[in-house]
């Protein structure tokens, strides 16, 4: 088997509003992004690393770390923005500049949780050709059973025919989409133009635990993951 090439993008823009600042402020003794760049920095199917902003500073930041950076133009860094575009709009960059790409990896810097263990393994899918895009699940803690709506003039379980009343062990089980992981072909990845999803073609999943999958978008979460990062820390100082 002929090794493939991989792309890791780490999209990373600079006007975040929940947290000012988000992607360079310091956790755990480095810049938020960091982390992510270093998980893809380390991992040995990784062939580029690149961030992916609209930001000076996250640039410089990036730079400093090790990352390879492309800047994307202001109307793909809005709130609106979809990030599959920032992803082709990077991937064809990097073809431009004539470097062939396979696979292509998205590192949310939001997640610096991420196992390294669970990259590689969504990266081995799709080097082995089991699918066409990849990305890493964790088991809801709500099953789909107990989700209800409600409004002005009813209250009734959202899916129809549910049971929300049973125990917990006779409820169905769902997972939900963490973030901290897509992979994809790069062929897949152009076949639809008009495609908003990062989950396209042949499809899988990775399982990961989910105290590993904690986002940080608000100020809460990020005094949370402060919180578990120092436990973590702490427990490692003892062994």
């Amino acid at each position: 088997m002929g090794k493939k090439t991989v792309l890791a993008i780490i999209p990373a823009r600079g006007g975040s509003k929940g947290i000012p600042g988000k992607n360079i402020k310091q956790f755990a003794g480095k810049p938020l992004i960091v982390h992510s760049i270093e998980t893809a920095l380390n991992c040995g199917y990784v062939t580029r690393t690149v961030v992916s902003t609209d930001d000076d500073e996250i640039a410089a930041v990036a730079i400093a770390h090790g990352a390879q950076v492309i800047m994307r133009p202001s109307e793909l860094a809005a709130d609106t923005s979809l990030v599959i575009d920032a992803i082709k709009y990077t991937v064809r960059k990097v073809e431009e500049a004539g470097e062939v790409v396979d696979i292509v990896t998205l590192l949310e810097p939001t997640s610096p949780f991420r196992r390294p263990e669970d990259l590689d393994k969504c990266l081995q899918i799709l080097i082995e050709d089991e699918a066409d895009s990849v990305a890493t699940f964790t088991p809801s803690d709500v099953s789909p059973n107990r989700l209800w709506r409600v409004s002005d003039e009813v209250v009734e379980p959202y899916i129809d025919g549910a049971v929300p009343w049973l125990p917990r062990q006779k409820q169905p089980k769902a997972f939900e989409l963490t973030g901290q992981i897509y992979a994809l072909s790069k062929n897949i990845l152009f076949e639809k133009e008009d495609a908003i999803a990062l989950l396209l073609g042949r499809t899988s999943a990775v399982i990961t635990p989910r105290e590993t999958a904690l986002d940080i978008d608000t100020e809460l979460d990020f005094m949370i993951a402060e919180k578990i990062m120092e436990h973590y820390q702490h427990a490692d100082g003892q062994q």
